[in-house]
């Protein structure tokens, strides 16, 4: 992808499936005059909606309503329009036709984007925002990708580079001071900036890991003996019967993963094999192999028992879900049935698939459980591997900054590269190749 082009792009900024209307988004220097040819139509005053005929020939396409952008005052910084025809295959195909006929090429993944990152419209940081954005597929989710759009985000990481150039501006011009005309710096007051900082940093990367979570969704395995209700409570949890429920056990041979809404949260369900260690069938034995994978990969296990089952296997298998590391709810089942509940201790909970109970009780303690119950509308979470990396890296060449304030030269190239972190990230010195990584995981016409 060339991201210094000039020339004039254009592509459909609505999905290709069927709907009543489609967008065609036009960006570059002839975006007026190929507008104006479409439609045989001198005057367009920017930023207001025309209702314009679209012409192939002397033959009339269709009824639209065009927008013309003069730029800078647009989404790509460069002179754009957006052109509103009917939705038909036809249509759509042939207006394309058209403009690429008046010298205008199609655009490629994320390059309506690029180049209003390219045009300052936008840093970095906001233009992956625009992809979260459009991702989101919960509240929470949303949320969070529009304090990245806004720039909420990016202004945090501006601060506290404000704050690091400003201390290096202060450590360079003493290295630069040969004659000692500067004051020397005050170690206790460089300490406490560096300090601040340090803070700030990690504040930032500590909220990842529920950022990931909101962003990605909650992977929630629910693991047990065989025939203790995983895929009913799979079924009861949705709404729906998505997995195969019988009362022969072992008839879940394999993973099976469902989305659910908790909230404003997303979970991806994977109800899972029995486990167990007598088992001679190869099949079920891959299902188990599988079950334990689910375990490992998960961000909460649902440990799933029965009072009547075979209490050595239900605690090897709660071992092995500890053994993970990760967070696990235990859920006792089947509280319908005649004595069930007399074994709950050490249960966080007793449910129902049957008659419901505790149901609604296990959503929120899911929540609880993973530490997203806390969050707050307006909180800023890093929904980004690479700017945890770059917030951690930042971190710590401040720390080793710290370790050599009496070294003023080392002090500042530690400072440098904290800084360069930061700068990477909001896009201030970016290598192409990798900008063009970035936006070509756009869709067309963004």
């Amino acid at each position: 992808m060339d991201i210094f082009a000039k020339d004039t792009i254009a592509a459909f900024a609505t999905a290709s499936s069927s709907g009543a209307v489609a967008l065609l988004r036009i960006s570059g220097p002839e975006s007026l005059t190929v507008l104006k040819t479409l439609t045989n139509r001198q005057n367009f005053k920017p930023r207001y909606a025309h209702l314009v005929k679209i012409y192939d020939g002397v033959n009339i396409l269709d009824n639209a309503v065009a927008v013309f952008y003069e730029g800078p005052k647009s989404y790509t910084g460069q002179d754009c329009a957006e052109i509103t025809v009917h939705a038909g295959e036809y249509i759509k195909a042939r207006l394309l036709e058209l403009v690429f006929a008046a010298g205008v090429r199609q655009a490629q993944a994320g390059e309506f984007t690029m180049r209003a990152y390219l045009n300052g419209k936008m840093d970095l940081m906001q233009a992956q925002g625009v992809a979260d954005i459009i991702a989101a597929k919960n509240k929470s989710a949303h949320k969070a990708a529009l304090n990245i759009l806004d720039g909420r985000l990016s202004q945090k990481f501006k601060n506290i580079r404000a704050v690091l150039t400003e201390l290096l501006a202060k450590v360079e011009v003493r290295i630069d001071d040969t004659d000692d005309e500067m004051p020397p710096l005050e170690p206790k007051e460089t300490f406490c900036t560096l300090d601040g900082v340090i803070n700030l940093t990690e504040s930032l990367a500590s909220t990842f890991s529920a950022g990931r979570l909101v962003k990605d969704g909650i992977k929630t395995a629910i693991v047990g003996v065989p025939n203790s209700g995983k895929s009913s409570l799979l079924n009861t949890l949705l709404g729906f019967d998505r997995a195969i429920v019988s009362p022969v056990s072992g008839t879940t041979r394999d993973t099976v993963d469902a989305a659910l809404k908790i909230g404003d949260f997303a979970l991806l369900l994977t109800d899972t094999a029995g486990i167990h260690t007598n088992c001679t069938d190869f099949a079920e034995a891959q299902g188990i192999e599988r079950s334990r994978k689910a375990m490992f990969s998960a961000d909460i296990i649902i440990f799933l028992g029965d009072s009547q089952a075979d209490q050595a296997a239900q605690e090897a298998i709660l071992k092995e879900a500890l053994s993970t590391g990760k967070k696990v709810l235990k859920v006792l089942n089947k509280s319908d049935l005649q004595g069930r509940k007399g074994n709950a201790e050490g249960y966080d909970i007793v449910i129902s698939c049957k008659t419901g109970e505790g149901i609604e009780e296990l959503k929120t303690k899911i929540i609880q459980a993973i530490g997203l119950s806390a969050l707050q509308e307006d909180d800023i979470l890093i929904t980004s591997a690479a700017h945890y990396e770059a917030l951690k890296q930042a971190g710590k060449e401040l720390s080793a900054a710290k370790e050599h304030i009496s070294d003023l030269e080392l002090m500042a190239e530690h400072i440098r590269r904290a800084v360069l972190s930061l700068k990477r990230l909001i896009g201030e010195i970016t290598p192409d190749d990798i900008l063009g990584e970035i936006f070509s995981k756009f869709c067309v016409g963004k």
